[in-house]
């Protein structure tokens, strides 16, 4: 299908939508590659619906003339305080709030959005970072478990996650955020903090330069404790010296 294609029947599903809730929206848009111009043959549709309070629907999702098609009814009360979160997922997420392509908007709401983009808090990356931190602790003692009990399937799996885990995790670490899934690796190779050896770390967990287990588990455990490292060098750390509750 055709960019041209998928804009066209974007516009027809807006008309649907305003006849149903007319009232109650507030902006439609379409995000991801076609809000780019960036969509190629399979490419899906996906858009999302601020309404003024939550509605009976929350998202359809469906299969049109072989399309995945996806659509978010989202009230602006959440838009707006997600737009603002520094969450685990940031440097994927925010995009979503960042790029779109606005095929309908009551009283310039998309303005909001941006303010609301824009009054991210900075120290907020700390405690994602740290979060991220305490959930790559529990990855890696899945990782040894699956290693040392010789569940080759699971350990596979764990080391590819690893990977994926460390390109969010460095997204926090460098505030800086990916446009797209398509661009992962070729952004994340020019953030300023990486760990050493990075890119050969990362072609060996994801089981591309070798399958050897112990040449995959001594690399996950380099890219663990880089990752690690490059946090305690911005004063971060997932220890604590006394319990709490």
């Amino acid at each position: 299908m055709s960019h041209k294609a998928r804009i066209e029947i974007a516009q027809r599903l807006k008309k649907k939508i305003l006849r149903r809730y007319k009232n109650h929206v507030l902006g439609i848009a379409i995000y991801g590659s076609v809000a780019k111009d960036e969509d190629r043959r399979y490419s899906d549709l996906e858009m999302y619906v601020v309404t003024r309070r939550k509605l009976g629907v929350r998202e359809q999702r469906y299969v049109y003339r072989g399309m995945p098609v996806e659509i978010s009814y989202i009230p602006e009360k959440e838009m707006l305080q997600r737009a603002r979160r520094i969450t685990l997922d940031w440097s994927l997420a925010t995009d979503f709030y960042r790029s779109y392509l606005i095929l309908y908007e009551r009283d310039a709401w998309f303005t909001k959005l941006q303010r609301a983009v824009l009054s991210q808090n900075p120290e907020d990356f700390k405690a994602s970072i740290k979060e991220s931190l305490v959930w790559l602790n529990e990855l890696m003692g899945k990782i040894k478990n699956a290693y040392f009990h010789n569940d080759h399937l699971l350990f596979l799996w764990l080391t590819s996650f690893l990977g994926w885990e460390s390109i969010l995790c460095l997204g926090l670490i460098n505030q800086r955020y990916y446009k797209s899934e398509r661009y992962f690796f070729e952004t994340v190779f020019t953030f300023p903090l990486l760990p050493k050896n990075y890119r050969c770390l990362l072609e060996i967990v994801f089981h591309i330069s070798t399958t050897e287990r112990k040449e995959i588990y001594r690399a996950a455990r380099r890219l663990f404790n880089e990752i690690h490292r490059l946090a305690r060098r911005q004063g971060i750390t997932p220890e604590q010296s006394r319990l709490k509750v």
